[in-house]
């Protein structure tokens, strides 16, 4: 007889908890997940974090959420990609009565794009599982990884560049606000020139060196297209590798202080207005994140489409390098421009190229 009244006594805190679960056990619950930050550089890593609140006294042993993350992004759980190049990563909480948790994680981005990152469903139960409960989740969070530029160990420089003149271009007169040092006053240079700090430090009446500068208007022109006779793309790893070098091109000219435009060969896209400063790369590297690698025209006939003239240098980074293409590019410098092409693989004697060393992978 006990052993029944322990049985019905424990059915009934059976069927009362069950009840109470199924209608209160999605009541005043809220969950959130966020980023760090919205925008980071490949190889950086950015923190993810999941906030689920159980506003009510009810305590909730059991709650799992799921994760929806790009494969190219690593959480560091090591779950299977599945066909759509998507990881499903699982999340457990468990709370009491009015209480909150809080869960961080660090993700490294790999690889360069425009990702969406988070969670499709919330489910809960009690202790028992009896009752169970789900909620449908929208909680996305848009992630832009920008490409990371090469480094200057990643290109092997033809030995031409390496001896004999180099052309440089300035203005005839030096810029009065670009000063480079200190030479003693002759008696020729205006009184506005004297570097009093000199003058105290050498005993000697001391006029300050004015610089020479320059302006530059650099074009960079990206195409993927594997050879002259087909229209297609190269592969995937020699395009990511096109695009670290336009990133770093980019960040040469940001260096240099240059106005700066980019074409890039694929359908829809056209021509940025030469601009400089770092919005303006910034904005540049946000467009290589969105890029998908594929070719509107032939190289050549991209090369001929952009006002070349308006720029005084050019760099045109590619797959390969035909010898139509170099004479084409080579004719530039009776102009007085500054002509230079990277890519992987050279099929002329140009000495225009810059072969990129760095390994890819197919």
């Amino acid at each position: 007889m006990e052993i029944i009244v322990i049985l019905l006594i424990i059915a009934a805190a059976a069927g009362v908890e069950c009840f109470l679960y199924h209608r209160w056990g999605d009541d005043k619950l809220g969950y959130t997940a966020k980023l760090e930050k919205n925008e980071v550089t490949e190889g950086e890593e950015v923190e993810f974090t999941e906030e689920l609140r159980n506003d009510k006294r009810l305590p909730l042993p059991f709650v799992k959420t799921e994760i929806i993350i790009p494969s190219c992004l690593d959480l560091g759980t090591g779950e299977p990609e599945s066909k759509e190049g998507l990881c499903y990563v699982p999340s457990v909480f468990s709370l009491k009565g009015r209480e909150r948790c809080i869960r961080k994680r660090k993700i490294k981005c790999g690889r360069r794009g425009v990702f969406e990152i988070g969670s499709s469903s919330l489910y809960g139960g009690d202790l028992f599982g009896l009752a169970s409960f789900s909620l449908p989740l929208i909680q996305n969070e848009s992630l832009t990884v920008l490409p990371s530029p090469l480094d200057t160990e990643d290109f092997f420089p033809n030995s031409k560049l390496l001896y004999g003149d180099l052309s440089v271009r300035r203005f005839i007169c030096p810029d009065p606000f670009m000063i480079s040092g200190a030479h003693e006053y002759t008696g020729r240079e205006p009184l506005n020139t004297l570097f009093w700090s000199a003058t105290a430090k050498t005993g000697r009446l001391m006029a300050v060196n004015k610089d020479f500068t320059t302006s530059s208007r650099l074009l960079i022109l990206l195409t993927f297209q594997r050879r002259d006779d087909i229209i297609t793309a190269a592969s995937d790893g020699v395009c990511e590798l096109l695009i670290k070098a336009a990133a770093f091109a980019l960040d040469c000219g940001l260096k240099n202080g240059s106005e700066m435009a980019m074409a890039v060969n694929i359908p829809g896209e056209e021509t940025a207005s030469a601009r400089s400063g770092e919005a303006f790369v910034t904005e540049q590297l946000r467009r290589l994140a969105a890029l998908t690698a594929c070719c509107k025209c032939p190289t050549c006939d991209f090369i001929t489409s952009q006002p070349l003239e308006e720029y005084t240098d050019i760099i045109l980074i590619t797959p390969f390098l035909s010898q139509r293409n170099a004479d084409l590019l080579k004719s530039r410098e009776q102009f007085g421009q500054y002509i230079r092409v990277y890519g992987t693989q050279n099929e002329s004697d140009s000495d225009l190229f810059v072969q990129i060393t760095r390994k890819y992978e197919e």
